[in-house]
């Protein structure tokens, strides 16, 4: 639990960081020649860092999923709950990974805002 709390704070500091001054945006411009591989190397520690919190987050989703839980098979739902909290895992993983990699110093592209 309290590994959990650590982590949901360092990822608050990460999203709570957006603003970056010219020293900041000067690094940002070095990062983005950065070489492939140390690209590669940071993207694979922000991705097991997200890991590590998605699957503690899953289980608790459920586990309270659990308590919560139907019949769904009456109303022939058996797999709506499931692909749902599957999509929203996706969604949640490639926003924290995109914004370790913000914190790294590597910019990431800008979407509209129908694509968020």
């Amino acid at each position: 639990m309290r590994r959990l709390g650590l982590l949901a704070i360092l990822l608050l500091a990460a999203c709570a960081q957006q603003q970056q001054d010219d020293s900041a945006r000067a690094a940002s411009d070095a990062k983005a020649n950065a070489s492939p591989e140390k690209y590669a190397r940071d993207r694979e520690l922000c991705r097991a860092t997200v890991n590590d919190y998605m699957k503690t987050r899953r289980n608790i989703d459920d586990s309270r999923r659990e308590v919560f839980a139907g019949n769904y098979e009456r109303y022939g739902q058996t797999t709506l709950p499931s692909d749902m909290a599957n999509y929203d895992d996706v969604r949640r993983s490639d926003r924290l990974i995109a914004n370790c990699m913000e914190q790294r110093g590597y910019s990431q592209p800008q979407r509209s805002w129908w694509q968020r």
